[in-house]
């Protein structure tokens, strides 16, 4: 059965449409966020392979997928996956320029997915958990999940390695305030009541400069102002930092390379349609390495990270 028409009319006023759907309604099920164009087709595939493998036996899951430009195979990787667990999928098209045309943003229209999400999202949902694609989970996430949201917009755990001059640089005072927005426990229902959307974009035009972190940067300044729940940190943990029995979720962020625990991420790459991830291939190895030769000549650190853009060097 599909949406609502109510539901459906909403979701394309809004800029976005839903495929591949079921009715959503207030479940038990784990309601996840990922947001993914085809070059990342495999991590997504991988990251949900990692939920699922790991999950207890009461746990249900509904993925809501947003589309940047995901080809038929990558959907069809996605469904092959429940061959591990069954569980639902909803996919949206994206066109969030439209939103950002009041507002003078460096950033591409992409990454501001999760600070829409309560805009796009049926209305029935009243949380989401968001998840980059370049995670592995290592059990279940219904504690994470289950986290009181009451008078929060979201929960999130500290980022560690950020800076404090970073952090005066933007307003937070405190190193130890400032979270990693790659794995964010949303409290739609607290977004919509209170416009957290127009507070952020409200907090973009307070900057002449570029933030550096973009939309995690613009989500620390709220909770700055607002405040946040803090999870303990196994819920999101960079690879050199891994402890094996304790780690609930590494997040491969950054440069993969000679990157910790990449046996574990090549793992569950294995139990995916794909097999493997783009960086375990030659050709991806040689194109690294020509990469890394022009970054040489390039003197600015701006630079080399838009050639690594553009070469989908990671």
């Amino acid at each position: 059965m599909g949406f609502p028409d109510t539901v459906r009319s909403i979701a394309n006023r809004r800029g976005f449409s839903m495929t591949d759907c079921t009715n959503i309604k207030k479940t038990d099920s784990i309601e996840i966020m990922l947001v993914c164009d085809e070059n990342y087709g495999a991590f997504m595939a991988t990251t949900i392979a990692s939920i699922l493998k790991n999950a207890e036996a009461i746990d249900s899951f509904r993925f809501h997928i947003v589309d940047c430009g995901l080809k038929n195979a990558s959907r069809e990787a996605v469904d092959e996956l429940k061959k591990l667990r069954p569980f639902e999928v909803v996919y949206y098209k994206h066109e969030l320029p439209e939103y950002l045309q009041s507002t003078d943003t460096p950033f591409p229209a992409l990454v501001y997915h999760r600070l829409f999400a309560a805009r796009f999202l049926p209305e029935s949902l009243e949380k989401i958990l968001y998840m980059d694609v370049d995670i592995v989970v290592l059990s279940s996430l219904r504690e994470l999940w289950n986290t009181p949201l009451d008078g929060v917009f979201a929960a999130a755990a500290h980022d560690r390695y950020m800076s404090q001059e970073h952090c005066k640089a933007i307003g937070i005072e405190k190193k130890d305030d400032y979270f990693n927005a790659g794995v964010l426990l949303m409290n739609l229902k607290y977004w919509r009541e209170n416009d957290v959307v127009d507070k952020l974009l409200n907090i973009i035009n307070e900057f002449k400069e570029p933030l550096s972190f973009a939309e995690q940067d613009l989500l620390n300044i709220y909770a700055s102002r607002y405040g946040y729940r803090l999870v303990s940190e196994k819920w999101n943990v960079n690879p050199r930092d891994y402890v094996e029995g304790q780690t609930r979720l590494i997040h491969y962020m950054g440069s993969r390379r000679h990157c910790p625990c990449l046996d574990i991420l090549y793992g569950y790459a294995a139990l995916t349609k794909y097999g493997r991830l783009p960086m375990q291939r030659v050709s991806y190895k040689i194109k690294r390495v020509v990469c890394q030769f022009l970054c040489l000549f390039l003197i600015r650190h701006k630079d080399r990270r838009n050639l690594r853009k553009r070469m989908n060097i990671r």
